[in-house]
């Protein structure tokens, strides 16, 4: 799908929306075949937003050299020589533009979006590891681990994309011939205006805790829970978690969908699963909705799971999907660094993401049921920068649970590596630990030093081969390639 705009087309667009203060009107008839943010990311023909805390005017420049056709931004830039569209609000103007630029690309699609304080990544790939399965062709993904829409499969950044790479997105996957697209909604979507424009025909929210709250996050937990309604008033038809934390203001937030569906492991609910049994590395269920009932099956440690996967089977009933399909989906769904299992001369070592308070004391208690009498030894940091109630939680949560920590890097940014795992260390009570910045030599000691009988879980990194330090993406190899190596796993 090209993309044949005008700057004339764009300003009438900001126009519309009171968000256009004045344009260089003399260039009306510019041409725009590509809207970035990123310079890297300019061709010739492209609309540059000059957005960001941190935007340096160097930044345009650059795009200017790389052939950049006009800009957006709040003020006029001295040296820009371009084309320009002025707005009061470059965050409210950047999805006007976007919308505008795709043709509104995102309404040709059928889009599952997922919020959620855990789980939106595994129960995002459930649900297109369904629908490919019905549909007998890959659907599109946008999730904080990967991006698929119908090309080549690339690493994300972000958990919900900038609005212009997020419609470019969806103009990439109705190129592609997709028609079903499933993302993952985060609060700094919200916060930050990255899906302003958009209803989503289906909404699932997941579960609610206190996170992201902090100077460079959400100001207050009212903030943030605010940001996670405001999706639930931009679905049409939303399928909510039971039992979250604050159900009964996300159920008064949906109250204008078309249909609310319940979700849960009682028989109140709309969908709910029952039985829920142990196989293997993984977990059987039966699934009770309307009478009928079917048993399902997940190749994936975690009880919490399964309240993922019942999501994912909600959102498949909602898109038509047979029992058959969503059993095939379901079973063959593995996510990188989600509950990756490794088990060797009776070592088990567990890569997962879980880095909060709601995912860390789910993981923690689902192991205790599943490895009792067995040691359980965490590895993990908390991020520099951001969400500093993470290193409370997160050390009390291990010093009820672990027998031992080891504390180490998780994308300390600007912070001192060893200060954050003080700092958590301070919560742990009486459980040892000891503190190895380096990530790599953290994790290779750790998997080294394991007994038979030891559960090692390693946390919060999963399959990322990069450290966020001192504002830059260093290498990392990753905890899911260091304990392959460690274990000589292929």
């Amino acid at each position: 799908m090209g993309m044949h705009k005008t700057l004339r087309d764009l300003a009438e667009a900001l126009d519309r929306q009171e968000l256009l203060t004045a344009w260089s009107e003399a260039a009306a008839d510019t041409a725009i075949t590509h809207i970035a943010h990123d310079s890297r990311e300019v061709r010739p023909g492209t609309l540059f937003a000059c957005k960001g805390r941190m935007f340096k005017p160097e930044y345009l420049f650059d795009a200017r050299a790389r052939g950049a056709a006009a800009y957006l931004a709040e003020a006029p830039i001295e040296g820009a020589e371009l084309p320009c569209l002025l707005t009061p609000d470059i965050r409210k103007a950047m999805p006007v533009v976007a919308i505008e630029a795709t043709d509104a690309a995102w309404k040709r699609l059928n889009i599952t979006g997922l919020t959620g304080t855990k789980g939106k990544t595994t129960t995002s790939f459930f649900i297109k590891n369904i629908l490919d399965a019905y549909l007998g062709k890959p659907t599109a993904i946008l999730s904080s681990v990967e991006v698929f829409t119908g090309g080549e499969t690339t690493q994300a950044h972000l958990t919900t994309p900038e609005p212009f790479d997020l419609h470019l997105y969806f103009a990439d996957a109705v190129a592609h011939g997709i028609d079903y697209l499933t993302m993952e909604v985060s609060s700094q979507a919200y916060l930050l205006g990255r899906v302003d424009g958009i209803t989503f025909p289906l909404g699932i929210f997941l579960n609610f805790s206190e996170d992201h709250v902090g100077d460079l996050e959400h100001p207050s937990y009212e903030n943030y829970l605010a940001c996670k309604l405001a999706f639930v008033q931009n679905c049409e038809t939303m399928i909510v978690w039971n039992d979250t934390a604050e159900r009964e203001r996300v159920l008064e937030a949906a109250r204008h969908c078309k249909r609310v569906i319940r979700f849960g492991t009682t028989a109140d609910c709309d969908i709910w699963a029952y039985n829920i049994r142990r196989e293997g590395n993984g977990f059987a269920f039966d699934v009770h909705e309307n009478g009928h009932i079917a048993t399902f099956r997940i190749g994936m440690l975690g009880r919490f799971n399964v309240e993922n996967a019942l999501a994912a089977i909600a959102a498949a009933r909602y898109w038509g999907v047979p029992d058959e399909a969503i059993a095939e989906g379901l079973a063959r769904t593995r996510v990188l660094g989600r509950m990756n299992l490794f088990e060797k001369d009776g070592v088990t070592v567990l890569v997962d993401y879980a880095h909060n308070h709601l995912s860390f004391s789910r993981l923690f208690e689902s192991l205790r049921l599943d490895y009792p009498g067995h040691r359980l030894i965490a590895v993990f940091g908390c991020p520099g920068g951001h969400a500093q109630l993470r290193r409370r939680d997160l050390g009390t949560i291990a010093g009820q649970y672990a027998d031992f920590c080891y504390l180490t890097a998780e994308d300390p940014q600007f912070e001192d590596v060893t200060a954050i795992c003080e700092e958590i260390a301070s919560y742990l009570g009486d459980t040892p630990y000891t503190i190895i910045e380096d990530r790599g030599r953290c994790v290779e000691t750790a998997i080294a030093n394991a007994k038979p009988g030891d559960v090692i879980i390693l946390a919060a990194k999963g399959e990322e081969f990069y450290q966020k330090v001192r504002g830059e993406y260093l290498h990392y190899e990753s905890d899911l390639a260091i304990t392959k190596r460690m274990l000589g796993i292929e």
